[in-house]
């Protein structure tokens, strides 16, 4: 799967941010024509041009946007808010939202944020690439219970490391075809 990668400002207008996104796509496809549109449940896709792919996520200070050739999502986490939050319950989330081996991989890590983290953010990617949403969440599992899965259904869903200032606080996963 042929990627690129940008990391932009996050901005808080989400007009802003969505015209940050298309212009971007324009900018990487050389189409003043292409548009990123929105469909029913939030997935961006580009229109003017055929058989490419984007994904989005905002975290912290950074929006990352994933372009690719084939379908793809990508999500993120800011580490810094989830460890210097005392007061979530990690686990008892992932009990309600996760299945029992995500959750499980959650409570033998003691209920970590990023153990949490980790689960989330491919949970989140590959709901991105299939367009369904967290409503899906119940319905696939990024973890046997001991270890994190590299492919859900099929589709590889794996830790994706993105470089910027500060990367380190942050967590990213992408989902997609493989080649």
């Amino acid at each position: 799967m042929a990627i690129k990668t940008y990391v932009l400002d996050n901005i808080a207008d989400r007009e802003q941010r969505h015209a940050l996104v298309t212009e971007k796509a324009r900018e990487h496809f050389g189409n003043p024509e292409v548009e990123v549109i929105y469909g029913k449940r939030g997935k961006p896709s580009v229109k003017g041009i055929d058989k490419k792919y984007v994904s989005v996520t905002t975290t912290g200070a950074v929006m990352v946007v994933v372009f690719s050739d084939k379908p793809v999502g990508i999500d993120g986490e800011y580490l810094g808010r989830l460890k210097n939050n005392e007061k979530i319950d990690y686990l008892a989330i992932a009990e309600r939202f996760f299945t029992e081996e995500e959750a499980e991989y959650v409570r033998d890590n003691d209920g970590d944020a990023v153990a949490f983290a980790k689960v989330w953010v491919r949970k989140e990617a590959y709901s991105k690439y299939t367009g369904k949403g967290l409503s899906d969440f119940a319905n696939f599992s990024v973890s046997d219970g001991e270890r994190l899965n590299t492919k859900v259904n099929g589709v590889s869903v794996k830790k994706f490391t993105v470089n910027f200032p500060g990367s380190n606080d942050y967590l990213f996963a992408l989902a997609g075809s493989e080649n």
